[in-house]
């Protein structure tokens, strides 16, 4: 593994995104040792790798603040090679991507509540006509591939108008 290769130079824009001085960067391992511990090792494998392949590559991890919080990061590494083809050095950048990881969290968030929205009845809070497709598809192909029989019951109830009418409307509420 590389992590005992020194860094030639580290630019004083690093103490503004995570706060530690440049200095503090003299190895390989000092960058994988401020990296999130569930981002690491596949991570620091996967550069590894690509850099000892001789790869150009990119990764999104987070990485520890002097502060103690977590930045998210985009590492762009551009190999550089020598005259014969080996890998001489490596030139990198990092970009703060923190406001683009959490706009992705809300927009899945909000995804997520759409998906939701989209498959139940607003006014019963019950599944809804799609919802029913998905389901009836997803039942069907698992009984296909088990050979269990399915059933379906259908119930038409007569003048649900007037019963709902008489016994008033479900009602949602967001709490």
């Amino acid at each position: 593994m590389m992590l005992w290769m020194q860094f030639a130079y580290i630019g004083p824009q690093i103490e503004t995104l995570f706060g530690f001085p440049p200095s503090s960067w003299k190895t390989v391992t000092d960058w994988a040792e401020r990296m999130h511990p569930d981002d690491r090792e596949t991570v620091v494998n996967f550069c590894v790798a690509q850099s000892q392949a001789g790869a150009d590559h990119e990764a999104d991890y987070r990485a520890l603040t002097a502060s103690g919080g977590y930045v998210w990061l985009r590492d762009v590494v551009h190999v550089v090679r020598k005259e014969n083809g080996e890998v001489d050095s490596l030139i990198g950048f990092m970009f703060d991507i923190s406001e683009r990881k959490r706009t992705e969290e809300k927009l899945a968030q909000l995804q997520k509540e759409l998906e939701r929205l989209s498959l139940s009845d607003s006014l019963m809070g019950i599944g809804n006509r799609r919802m029913f497709d998905t389901v009836m598809a997803r039942e069907w192909q698992a009984a296909k591939a088990s050979g269990a029989p399915l059933s379906l019951v259908m119930i038409d109830i007569d003048f649900f108008k007037s019963y709902n009418d008489y016994y008033g409307h479900v009602k949602v509420t967001n709490a």
